[in-house]
């Protein structure tokens, strides 16, 4: 069953609290001023239109998405499994209350604001502020933020702890993974420190710092504890994302693209969506398997994504996905898989239904070789694969 979940940005355009990819439900702390909002929500940042303020929008393209768990075919994203140390001087708090991690954190994480304009069905424009929340990557004015927060226009402005703002470039984005990296003509900032998101225990605290709702003046700040690890959702243009953080700490629209932080004050994840219609499940991306992408990111250069070339469907027993569909000149296509095979792992790693086959292939690269372990007229064999690279 699919359930619908929203990015935690905002979209004045939209008139849905919410940062959906698809449709979404707004968050249940939205601004009075939102019409009904669509199924699902993701949170995003927080947007101003006239005189009000608009928590969301439905997806209308690429600013907003919402997404669903699960999906019928393989995953698109290639995520790096080894991080890269992109950040200086990791800046945290071993010790101390919420309090303290917060004030140590507060001068890494801005908030972005940009102008957008949206063309309505009758060939109308309207024009308005999206917003969301960002956190300073390094020294030298990198700073990363979702993808969706700043894909309805080109020219994002950053504003700083001590109110101070600046333009900033998009030195690139990457929408299947939905990251992003901005910069600004500062040398002096304060890196947010990185932590090991693969070291967090279920039932550990986190706390979400960030521009809810684009509320003037300081950030909010919300705790809970992760909920779940290895969490896949899908966009709804079929992109997944994989490796995502479960939590209850509240994430609302004018999040998407903040830091989640560990109990030392470490980003240990990105805020970037929240289940439209479920309470106290939000999801952010974890930053371990993403740092090679972000540093790729800060080169100006998106990363590749890993595409097997199989559409799928769950065999209704629990274990494995039949294959139903074998994509023309994929790696699938040049193997010895076939219509009708069910595949049970990869690498060894066991595929129940088709998010945790795109969930395994988003952990490699475009021409790495899998292992793929099927069963067929009663029998398993293993089918050695080379990936592919997925259309952008």
């Amino acid at each position: 069953m699919e359930n619908p979940v929203a990015p935690p940005y905002m979209n004045p355009l939209s008139g849905i609290p919410g940062e959906p990819p698809t449709a979404w439900a707004p968050p249940a702390a939205a601004p009075p001023i939102a019409p009904t909002p669509s199924p699902s929500a993701r949170p995003r940042g927080r947007a101003r239109f006239g005189a009000g303020v608009l928590v969301g929008m439905a997806l209308t393209g690429a600013a907003v998405g919402g997404y669903t768990i699960g999906q019928q075919d393989e995953s698109t994203a290639a995520v790096p499994a080894e991080p890269t140390n992109v950040t200086a001087q990791p800046v945290s708090v071993s010790t101390g209350s919420i309090g303290d991690l917060v004030e140590a954190a507060r001068p890494s994480v801005v908030s972005v604001r940009q102008e957008v304009t949206q063309t309505g069905p009758l060939g109308q424009t309207s024009s308005g502020q999206a917003a969301g929340t960002g956190f300073v990557l390094s020294a030298d004015g990198y700073i990363v933020t979702n993808n969706h927060v700043i894909a309805e226009g080109d020219s994002p402005v950053v504003t700083f702890a001590d109110g101070t703002t600046e333009s900033a470039t998009i030195v690139a984005g990457d929408p299947s993974r939905d990251l992003a990296v901005l910069k600004v003509d500062r040398t002096d900032l304060t890196p947010l420190a990185v932590g090991d998101s693969d070291e967090l225990r279920l039932g550990d605290q986190l706390i979400a710092v960030g521009y809810a709702l684009d509320l003037n003046g300081e950030p909010s700040v919300t705790a809970g504890i992760l909920s779940a690890k290895n969490r896949t959702i899908t966009e709804e243009n079929g992109a997944q994302l994989v490796n995502l953080l479960q939590t209850d700490t509240a994430i609302n629209p004018g999040n998407s693209g903040g830091p989640l932080l560990n109990g030392r004050g470490e980003v240990i994840g990105i805020n970037t969506a929240i289940a439209g219609q479920a309470q106290n499940i939000g999801f952010a991306i974890a930053i371990t398997p993403v740092m090679d992408v972000i540093d790729e990111l800060r080169g100006g250069n998106v990363p590749d994504r890993a595409l097997m070339g199989v559409t799928t469907q769950p065999t209704g027993e629990g274990l494995g996905v039949e294959i139903v569909e074998i994509a023309d000149g994929s790696g699938a296509a040049d193997s010895a898989l076939r219509v009708g095979d069910v595949i049970v792992a990869i690498d060894g790693t066991e595929i129940t239904d088709p998010t945790s086959l795109g969930a395994a292939v988003a952990t490699y690269q475009p021409g790495d070789t899998v292992t793929v372990t099927v069963e067929r007229n009663g029998s398993t064999q293993d089918v050695a694969v080379t990936l592919g690279t997925r259309p952008t």
